[in-house]
């Protein structure tokens, strides 16, 4: 008896799975568990945009831009810029309005860096955002090699202090080529600036400015020997302005300038110890005292290590010393005018 009940049992078993197999009866499912759906990638970047390749003396723009934000937005952020002080000098920068609150701006040498957010009650923003636009001048040729501009501490963050992930940061390579036009040419005003106590190839950096009755001010950085060139100016009569922090500016006034020809001025050597940028342009006791709150520093990029010798010390307080008293208006650019070729 307890045979047959087990044969009829299997019977009864495999008749079920065939017609389950033909679709005449239908097996209950159990549910399998199913993983939730994955998110795509947001692909939020902050990418550093700007020309892959221009020539040595040329100064062009680079943004920094942060692409694909996913809603709601951001509200602040935060990064360093950095490049090779060797190749590049920053001219200037200009930041987004929509940030106007600004813990960080420092425009250095090396750097740039910036902590902005925006104010009130107002929206988030989504992108793309040109967070800061710089303008860069290339000094020393790199090709066929690049240099790099690239980005550090980045971080992006919403309403209510909430971090917003940064999937990917794209920094900038530029090739410097020679600039192919065997110097200054028509239409260019040049010359040469020095800063005292510096060797004649450690002169990059310095700011000559021109600035005319109806054009400009036209704005650029000398190159590693001192060599500055302000291309393609209109013609105008200009005062133009060497300047460097730490160094009392020289004014060469009354460049009378066509543009259909080169204009070149004289040399100038600007004296050191104009410490604190102010508006007197004078050495007095305000800059030996801003030596002294920074005697034996070896911060990269201090104004007061005048000779950049790496330390604040007794050379740049004599440096100092002897220019004590020196203004600008006492020691003018003397230059030459105008030479039409």
């Amino acid at each position: 008896m307890q045979n047959k009940f087990f044969r009829t049992i299997s019977t009864l078993a495999v008749i079920i799975v065939v017609l389950s197999i033909v679709g005449w009866v239908q097996v209950p499912q159990v549910a399998q568990a199913v993983p939730p759906a994955q998110e795509d990638p947001v692909g939020l970047s902050v990418e550093v945009t700007g020309p892959s390749s221009v020539a040595v003396g040329d100064t062009f723009t680079v943004d920094v831009v942060a692409n694909n934000i996913p809603d709601p937005g951001i509200y602040g952020y935060q990064f360093v810029l950095n490049w090779d002080n060797t190749v590049f000098s920053p001219v200037g920068v200009t930041t987004n309005p929509d940030f106007p609150i600004l813990a960080v701006t420092a425009l250095g040498d090396t750097s740039y860096e910036i902590a902005a957010s925006r104010e009130g009650d107002v929206p988030d923003l989504t992108g793309p955002l040109t967070l800061v636009t710089l303008e860069i001048q290339a000094n020393a040729v790199t090709d066929p090699e690049s240099s790099l501009l690239y980005l550090n501490g980045v971080k992006l963050g919403r309403r209510g202090g909430v971090d917003v992930p940064v999937d990917s940061v794209v920094d900038l390579e530029v090739v410097v080529v020679e600039d192919g036009g065997g110097g200054p040419g028509d239409g260019d005003i040049a010359g040469n600036v020095q800063v005292e106590a510096r060797a004649a190839d450690n002169q990059a950096g310095h700011t000559v400015s021109a600035a005319g009755t109806v054009e400009g001010p036209f704005e650029v950085l000398t190159e590693s020997n001192g060599d500055f060139v302000i291309c393609d100016a209109p013609a105008d009569t200009y005062t133009v302005t060497a300047d460097r922090a730490g160094f009392l500016a020289a004014s060469c006034v009354d460049v009378v300038h066509a543009a259909d020809a080169l204009t070149s001025l004289a040399g100038v050597t600007l004296l050191a110890g104009d410490v604190v940028d102010d508006e007197d342009k004078v050495i007095n006791i305000t800059d030996a005292v801003a030596i002294g709150l920074v005697f034996g520093s070896t911060t990269p990029g201090e104004v007061a290590d005048l000779n950049a010798d790496g330390v604040v010390d007794v050379l740049d307080l004599v440096l100092m010393g002897v220019n004590f008293g020196q203004t600008s208006a006492g020691n003018p650019w003397v230059c030459q005018l105008p030479t039409e070729l």
